[in-house]
């Protein structure tokens, strides 16, 4: 009888209603992320007015200085480097690039060079450059090849692009 017993007490046990033991809490996730890059043009590359009507390929550099390759000549006007403020991150780099060259009145862009934050100029593929923080320049100089078929007074306005993105 005794081995009855305990089984009905084990029996009882088992069908007693449990307390809940256990309780929640909401945790709330918080993550914060860093700046996001910001591009202001300050200016557009500008080459002033040339000869029209000749064939030529015209480089502007990034401090602004045109030359022609050939018998064109830089008429009047002041020309301009592209110049583009940068701001961001303040730790970390960025990667510059241009591309989408197109052009317009019978004037072609090609072959961009950039200096960025006061650096010597060269390639426009930039890579690891330094974090922007609360803003650097970005100077553009590009060559601008032209057909020869612009009249007088005409102007042409070619475009490309500027992208930065974090590295």
């Amino acid at each position: 009888m005794k081995r009855f017993n305990t089984g009905l007490l084990v029996l009882g046990l088992a069908l007693a209603p449990l307390t809940a033991l256990a309780a929640t809490q909401s945790m709330t996730a918080n993550i914060a992320f860093d700046t996001p890059l910001t591009l202001t043009k300050v200016s557009d590359v500008n080459f002033g007015t040339v000869s029209a009507g000749v064939a030529d390929t015209y480089t502007i550099t990034t401090t602004g200085a045109v030359t022609a390759a050939g018998s064109g000549v830089v008429l009047y006007g002041t020309p301009t480097a592209g110049n583009i403020s940068i701001a961001g991150s303040s730790s970390q780099t960025i990667n510059i690039s241009v591309g989408s060259f197109t052009a317009n009145g019978g004037v072609t862009p090609q072959n961009a060079t950039c200096a960025y934050n006061g650096g010597a100029a060269g390639s426009c593929s930039i890579t690891g450059a330094a974090a922007p923080g609360g803003g650097k320049t970005l100077l553009l100089g590009v060559q601008a090849v032209v057909d020869g078929t612009q009249a007088a007074g005409s102007t042409a306005a070619p475009t490309f692009t500027v992208t930065v993105v974090y590295g």
